[in-house]
C-alpha cells in the first residue's frame, strides 16, 4: 500500500515518465516516513488527491503533502518552497522556461506550511498540462 501511495503522489507532482527506479524507492521511503507521522491519511485520500479531487482535503492530508514535499526536497524544514530545486527536478524532461513559470506561479507562501504545500501541489497538478 505504501508503494502505491508514494507512486501516486510523486507521479502527480513530477509525472510518471520522469521517475527512475531509484526515485521510486526514495519516494517510498518518504511516504513511509510521512504516513507514520500522519493521522487519518489513507490510500483513498491520497488517491483522490492524485486524481485532482481537492474538494475535501483535510489538515492531515495537507500536512502529509508538506511532509512528502519536505522529504523530496521541494520544501525546506521551515516550510519554505525550494523553487530552484523544483525547477531542476521538474525540468528534467520538460522545457525549462515553462517549468520556471509554473514554479514561480505555484510558489505562494501561506501562513500555514501545510497549506503552502497543499496549494503548491494543487497548482503543480493543475498546471502540469501546460508543460507538455
Amino acid at each position: 500500500m505504501k508503494s502505491i501511495i508514494c507512486v501516486v503522489l510523486v507521479a502527480g507532482l513530477v509525472g510518471v515518465n520522469a521517475l527512475t527506479e531509484e526515485q521510486l524507492k526514495k519516494a517510498d521511503g518518504f511516504a513511509t516516513t510521512c504516513l507514520a507521522k500522519s493521522n487519518g491519511v489513507t490510500k483513498d485520500s491520497v488517491g483522490k488527491l492524485r486524481g485532482g479531487d481537492f474538494a475535501n482535503v483535510d489538515q492531515d492530508l495537507k500536512c502529509f503533502t508538506k511532509c512528502f514535499l519536505e522529504q523530496a526536497g521541494f520544501m525546506s524544514a521551515d516550510g519554505q518552497l525550494v523553487q530552484g530545486y523544483a525547477v531542476e527536478r521538474l525540468s528534467q524532461d520538460r522545457e525549462k522556461g515553462k517549468v520556471e513559470s509554473l514554479v514561480q506561479k505555484c510558489s505562494v507562501q501561506k501562513d500555514d506550511p501545510c497549506e503552502t504545500a497543499f496549494r503548491a501541489f494543487e497548482c503543480y497538478y493543475n498546471g502540469k498540462a501546460a508543460l507538455l
